[in-house]
């Protein structure tokens, strides 16, 4: 089969059969989603030509972690699935550790999958394979450009132009 050895191929599909079950799973029960209250960044995104939409909210605590994320979103499963991951991992960070994690998560999206740096993002990888999809890469990327957004506290729409 194209020079690659059978057990590189089972561990691909084994992989893309554990990502496509995460991405079903939080597109049909999205993690933290809705408004929390009293929250300290927030940012909204939209893609106008497929009709996604993610609003972020999140409290940054006196020690500067995220303590609550929520979001709200609708949108195709991709869509909806990147903004449950993205809420779910936010919890804990920093706000520089989550402005690196946009860059990974994005990097991730846009260039393919790597078995290093799968490791390393665990069920965040997932969205990785969105990236095999021209199509669905800005449905995976939106909330993350919200993200970004909101870490910049910039109040203008996010998209993924």
């Amino acid at each position: 089969m194209l020079g690659i050895p059978t057990g590189t191929m089972a561990m691909t599909d084994e992989r893309m059969q554990r990502y496509s079950e995460i991405i079903i799973e939080h597109s049909q029960f999205p993690s933290h989603h809705g408004p929390i209250e009293d929250p300290t960044h927030q940012g909204q995104g939209e893609n106008p030509f497929c009709g996604d939409r993610i609003k972020l909210q999140f409290a940054v605590n006196s020690e500067g972690l995220i303590e609550r994320a929520g979001v709200e979103s609708v949108g195709c499963a991709i869509s909806v699935a990147s903004a449950s991951l993205l809420a779910t991992h936010l919890h804990g960070l920093s706000l520089d550790e989550a402005a690196a994690l946009f860059e990974q998560v994005r990097t991730a999206i846009t260039g393919g999958t790597d078995a290093a740096r799968d490791e390393q993002l665990g069920e965040l990888a997932a969205l990785a394979f969105a990236g095999r999809y021209p199509s669905r890469v800005k449905c995976a990327t939106l909330p993350w450009h919200v993200l970004k957004h909101a870490l910049e506290e910039d109040d203008s729409v996010a998209t993924t132009e």
